[in-house]
């Protein structure tokens, strides 16, 4: 039988950003929801009900839960759901929506976007996003180019290992790391002081556009297959 995905959105859970954040989100030790919820960080649901098209006996053969959560503040959206708040592609928004969104970004957030994903409880995936380095902040580290960030994990004394690209010549990876057990990408760049980490604790998947699933005036309902 084919299945079929039906999908249903629950209602948004919300925590007070209010509390301040202690937790290094550099490091790839997983941390949990209880950690998030206790350091201010907002919470955004979906359920995937994976069925069939049996409609005799109609028997559902999966229930996946996604729990999202990060530093962005909720915003109501044009058809009035609640998401993060937009903070990027405002093809279709007016230009004060724009300005608004874009200012609290840089001086709320300092430019820094921090996204956890939560598969039926697991942790899926983690992504940093900084678009803008600005070394006054103390608590954002610079990620801006390889070497910044070797020198970083090595100063923890944390196991930091380059992916090999290609086993029979040796060629690695310029942004890909084994740093403890988990798989870490990140796309950087010191001329234009942006850089984004990307930690996978389910799968070898090492990108999905974060920006377009959940800071564009929606929450895209994605169902990942592992």
């Amino acid at each position: 039988m084919k299945n079929i995905i039906i999908l249903l959105i629950t209602i948004l859970s919300l925590f007070s950003c209010g509390k301040r954040d202690t937790i290094n989100h550099y490091l790839t030790k997983p941390v949990t929801q209880q950690e998030l919820a206790e350091n201010g960080f907002y919470k955004y649901s979906y359920t995937y009900i994976i069925d069939d098209e049996d409609k005799v006996d109609d028997t559902i053969k999966s229930i996946v839960k996604y729990d999202m959560y990060s530093n962005v503040k909720p915003e109501r959206n044009k058809e009035g759901k609640l998401c993060p708040t937009q903070l990027w592609n405002f093809y279709r928004e007016d230009s004060i929506k724009a300005i608004k969104n874009t200012n609290y970004l840089k001086n709320k957030l300092n430019s820094r976007v921090i996204t956890y994903l939560f598969r039926n409880d697991s942790l899926f995936y983690k992504n940093i996003e900084v678009p803008s380095f600005d070394n006054k902040h103390n608590e954002i580290v610079d990620f801006t180019s390889r070497e910044k960030i070797i020198k970083y994990y090595d100063s923890l004394k944390i196991s930091i290992k380059p992916v090999i690209k290609n086993s029979k010549t040796g060629e690695i990876y310029t942004g890909q790391f084994m740093i403890d057990t988990h798989k870490t990408r990140f796309y950087f760049s010191e001329k234009e002081k942006y850089y984004e980490m990307f930690t996978n604790y389910l799968t070898n998947s090492t990108y999905y556009n974060i920006r377009e699933y959940w800071y564009s005036g929606h929450i895209s309902e994605m169902h990942y297959l592992l």
